[in-house]
């Protein structure tokens, strides 16, 4: 039996927006962990989701690495993952990553817009 053009169109739609929601759900797990101060596991739920491209997921991990929450404090990972966010269309991303950089020396700058670059290109 063959698939209609509206159940293969359903089809495709549940294939795009269910990933969402679970990263939706995660996320939201995943802030409620920073909301209690928990940031061991909040680094731990944080990192796939911004691997796996979430914009909110690199802002906050940037940031996490900024302040140095759950995670060792690094400025130059830091600005990588707010530059990502940026890149992924996360508007305080732009806005984050402008405000750590006025904290970081050139070189610092041009080694984490590298690191982006380079992790930007194989997505």
């Amino acid at each position: 039996m063959f698939l209609n053009l509206k159940s293969i169109t359903l089809f495709l739609l549940i294939g795009i927006v269910c990933p969402a929601f679970v990263y939706a759900d995660e996320f939201e797990d995943a802030v409620k962990a920073v909301n209690r101060r928990d940031y061991e596991t909040a680094y731990k739920m944080i990192v796939p989701l911004a691997e796996n491209g979430q914009a909110a997921a690199q802002l906050v991990l940037g940031m996490m690495y900024f302040k140095g929450t759950g995670v060792e404090k690094n400025i130059v990972e830091a600005d990588k993952w707010l530059f990502i966010s940026e890149a992924s269309g996360q508007e305080a991303g732009k806005k984050n990553r402008i405000f750590v950089e006025r904290q970081m020396n050139r070189d610092q700058i041009v080694k984490a817009h590298q690191l982006a670059k380079e992790w930007l290109k194989k997505r």
